[in-house]
């Protein structure tokens, strides 16, 4: 079994029809060999429902966050939770990379994909190509 970590863009171009990568982001999902795992973090759904709530709806961000859940029930996915240890390693990221636009929660992703490990990346930010993971379906 193989799995892949789920980032923000990845969440939105799923959920949202009117995102440039929502076509992509959609044949890729389905695509997926049954054997993939997926996971994400808390605050790569934080982005998320934030980013719901704020530029689509508050309803928006109820039904994404069920879906969550429910992808969790099932074994679909995982939520990795943000401990102290991530958030310190992240911190090292982000003040050594100063000459790249890394959010926070980008290098505490990249703190989980490491440590998990991934085999790839779903999402569409290249700063994940960057920092050597295959990212899928990637920037056009």
């Amino acid at each position: 079994m193989s799995d892949g970590f789920v980032d923000t863009g990845a969440w939105l171009a799923l959920i949202m029809p009117d995102d440039m990568h929502h076509q992509e982001a959609t044949v890729f999902f389905r695509t997926l060999a049954r054997g993939v795992h997926l996971v994400t973090s808390n605050y790569v759904l934080s982005e998320t429902y934030t980013w719901l709530r704020y530029r689509d709806s508050h309803a928006t961000a109820v039904r994404f966050h069920q879906r969550i859940v429910d992808a969790e029930r099932t074994g679909l996915l995982s939520v990795v939770w943000v401990t102290p240890g991530i958030a310190e390693h992240a911190w090292g990221i982000f003040a050594r990379y100063g000459d790249q636009e890394f959010s926070f929660t980008d290098c505490t992703s990249f703190v989980i994909s490491r440590v998990r490990p991934v085999d790839f990346v779903f999402g569409f930010d290249s700063d994940f190509r960057t920092m050597g993971f295959d990212l899928r379906p990637g920037p056009r």
